[in-house]
Parts: C-alpha cells; sequence; structure tokens
C-alpha cells in the first residue's frame, strides 16, 4: 500500500486499503482465538520436570514479560527525552494522555456497552457444536470404521472453540478483566474434548493429539487446531492495515520505532538466555524453547528450529507470555505512569506479541505501534538468530 501510495499520490494505497480493512479488522477482532492451539495442547506437553523447574519457567516468563516490556517502554521514552522534538511530539503526547484521561474518566453513560459478538453467532456456532457431537458419538457406536467420524469431530472441536471464545469474550468485562477469555475458551474446549472422550470411549489425552494434526486437508486428517493456526499468519498479516491507517503517526515516530527494536530483540534474546543460564534450569531443551518467548507464534516455531529447541513447547511459551500481557500489560503501564500512546504501544507488542497486540485493539494511536513492534521484533530475532556468531553466542550463554 505505501509503494502504491508512491507511485499514484496516495490514491491506489488509500483505495486498496479501504477494500481491505473490514477483512482486517474481523480478523484482527479474532486474533486471540488463533493462540488457543497450543493452550488446548498444554496437558501433552512434557519435559517441564518436577514443580520446582515449573516454578523457573513461570519465573522466566514473568519476569521476561516485565523485562521486556519495561526496557522497549523506557527506551521509547529516552529517545524523546533525548531528541527533545518538541513539535513532532508534543501533538501524539497530548493525543494520548487525552485518550489515557478519557479512558480514566467517570462513564456517565448508563447504556452498557454492546458485547464484541452478537448473540445469534454464539447461538449458530453452538448449535453446531451439539449437531457435530451428536453426529460424531452415534457414528462412532454404528459404524466405526466411517470416514466422517474424522471431519465431523474436527468441526465438533473447532465449533466449540469458537463458541466458547465467544462466551468468553461476551462475559461482563469486570470478569473478563480477571479471566481472558482465553483461559474461559481453553477451559470449556477441555471439558468438551473429554465429554466426547467419555462418550466414545476414547481417552482425554487421544481426543486432544487429534487437535492438531499438521495438516489442513478438510476430509482427511484436519484438526480444529490445524484450522485455527492456519488462519494466524492471515491476521498477524492483516494487521499492516492498522499500521497503514496510523502511518503519519508512525512516520514522525521512526527513531522511537528503531530504537525499541534493538532493544527488544536483543534484550529478550540475550537477556533470557543470562536468565535461564542463572536459574540453572535443568533441561537444556526448555532453556532453549525459552529463547523465543515474546516472539509471534510462526517465526518462534523458525527460532526453534535454528536453535535446535522443541517448537510445540516454544509457541506454547510464546503464548502464555502473550496471556500474560493481555490480561495485566496495559494495567502495568498504568501502574507504572507509562501514558504515551507509542510507548505503550511499542512496549506491549514487544513483549506480549500478537496477544499483547489484540488486547490493545481499543487503544487506537498504541494499537498499529503494538503491531510493528511485534513484527519487528520477530523479524530482527529471526535475523539475529540466522547469524552463526550471534547463534553460537546466545547458546553458549543459555547452556553455558
Amino acid at each position: 500500500m505505501l509503494l502504491m501510495d508512491a507511485v499514484s499520490n496516495e490514491k491506489w494505497g488509500a483505495g486498496l486499503y479501504k477494500a481491505l480493512n473490514p477483512g482486517a479488522m474481523l480478523l484482527a477482532k479474532w486474533l486471540p482465538v488463533f493462540f488457543v492451539p497450543s493452550l488446548v495442547l498444554l496437558p501433552l506437553a512434557s519435559g517441564l520436570g518436577d514443580a520446582y523447574e515449573v516454578l523457573k519457567l513461570v519465573s522466566v516468563i514473568i519476569g521476561g514479560f516485565l523485562f521486556t516490556l519495561f526496557t522497549t517502554a523506557w527506551s521509547v521514552l529516552g529517545i524523546r527525552k533525548l531528541m527533545n522534538d518538541g513539535n513532532s511530539t508534543d501533538a501524539t503526547k497530548e493525543a494520548a494522555t487525552s485518550s489515557t484521561a478519557a479512558s480514566a474518566a467517570p462513564v456517565t453513560n448508563t447504556t452498557p456497552p454492546p458485547k464484541p459478538f452478537g448473540k445469534t453467532l454464539f447461538r449458530t456456532l453452538k448449535s453446531i457444536a451439539w449437531i457435530t457431537g451428536a453426529s460424531t458419538v452415534t457414528l462412532t457406536k454404528k459404524a466405526p470404521a466411517s470416514h466422517w467420524i474424522a471431519p465431523l469431530r474436527s468441526l465438533f472441536l473447532l465449533s466449540t472453540t469458537l463458541s466458547s471464545f465467544v462466551f468468553g469474550a461476551n462475559l461482563p468485562k469486570s470478569f473478563t478483566k480477571a479471566v481472558h477469555p482465553l483461559v474461559t475458551c481453553t477451559t470449556l474446549t477441555w471439558c468438551a474434548a473429554k465429554l466426547l472422550a467419555s462418550l466414545t470411549g476414547s481417552t482425554f489425552t487421544s481426543i486432544l493429539s487429534i487437535y492438531k494434526m499438521g495438516s489442513i486437508s478438510p476430509l482427511v486428517s484436519a484438526g480444529a487446531g490445524d484450522v485455527l493456526l492456519f488462519l494466524l499468519g492471515p491476521a498477524v498479516v492483516a494487521l499492516s492495515c492498522q499500521m497503514y491507517g496510523r502511518k503519519k503517526l508512525m512516520r514522525e515516530n521512526v527513531p522511537e520505532v528503531a530504537a525499541s527494536t534493538i532493544v527488544s530483540s536483543l534484550g529478550g534474546l540475550f537477556g533470557t538466555a543470562f536468565a535461564v543460564r542463572l536459574l540453572r534450569i535443568a533441561n537444556p531443551t526448555l532453556r532453549l524453547s525459552l529463547l523465543s518467548r515474546n516472539i509471534t507464534s510462526p517465526l518462534a516455531m523458525a527460532i526453534a528450529s535454528i536453535l535446535g529447541a522443541d517448537a510445540s513447547l516454544a509457541v506454547t511459551i510464546v503464548v502464555l507470555t502473550g496471556l500474560l500481557g493481555a490480561n495485566f500489560g496495559a494495567s502495568i503501564l498504568d501502574a507504572a505512569g507509562i501514558k504515551d500512546a507509542v510507548a505503550r504501544g511499542l512496549g506491549m507488542g514487544a513483549a506480549a506479541h500478537g496477544l499483547g497486540t489484540a488486547a490493545f485493539a481499543g487503544e487506537k494511536d498504541a494499537f498499529p505501534f503494538a503491531a510493528i513492534a511485534m513484527a519487528l521484533t520477530a523479524s530482527a530475532c529471526t535475523v539475529l538468530c540466522s547469524v552463526p556468531v550471534v547463534k553460537n553466542a546466545i547458546l553458549k550463554i543459555a547452556l553455558g
């Protein structure tokens, strides 16, 4: 779109943006649910060790999130202060302050805010879940060799995941602030898998093992998780529309974006490597899987492959980090007094990737910066890990 702007004086780019933006907004709305498969498959994770090792893992996730969040946000504020460019930043700061103040001001309108998703959508997804679930159980008992069992079972798990996410997102705001819709969605999906297992004579773990089969063939072996993970890529790319919509604001903050990318990528990789070494995490694979904790899932898998880590475990850690940011990131920034929209967005996108970015959809000025921080941090970390000297240095620090 930016190239089109350069050729056509912003006519073609704006036209494409107008055409793509409705779909991009829809994907952004559903973005969190595309991370659900990693949480659903969490009971299948192995090699975490005893409770003490799990505590170390949680410490790295929480400490690493806070480290990246604050170092990135403070680097942005430091660049602003160093440049002292009042003309180009005052307007942004005032907008950020006013938007934050507006959000913090008491609401006088007694009309309840609209739900994120409509009741009709929830009822439709719930009906599909009931129909496909009943069909799966019936076929399994009467015709266990039927080739329709696999697609019906996948459709049941998919519709259950989507309907439970809609249900969780529509719960009262006071509840979703404490319990993210992904937690509700994952819990209800586990319940559905357990129920299906008991009714079909299977085990809970066997049902979870077919949730993600590594294929998107609809009539052969595609699982619900495969469909959701397939949509994650387009959803991440679609964030470029929000970035384009704030291109002027982003153009005015190029130094801040560059500084935040350097801090988040180098700090994320080397800081985490030092942390796992310092805490003496026993499992080497777990040490390496933690290194991509703040990198969005598709590139986290690539980095896991480069470093020799467990890709599924790395993605699980990524999602847990994002869930932490989505639940508490905004509140932590508020408590720290970080009101600047650019600093908030860059810090959240760098620390909590896609889930943190999706959680900032309501902060119109911060949201595109969260998207670009997520993309640039992931890209920079992938490039760094591909350089042999950097890769070897990270491995030496992490493994000793």
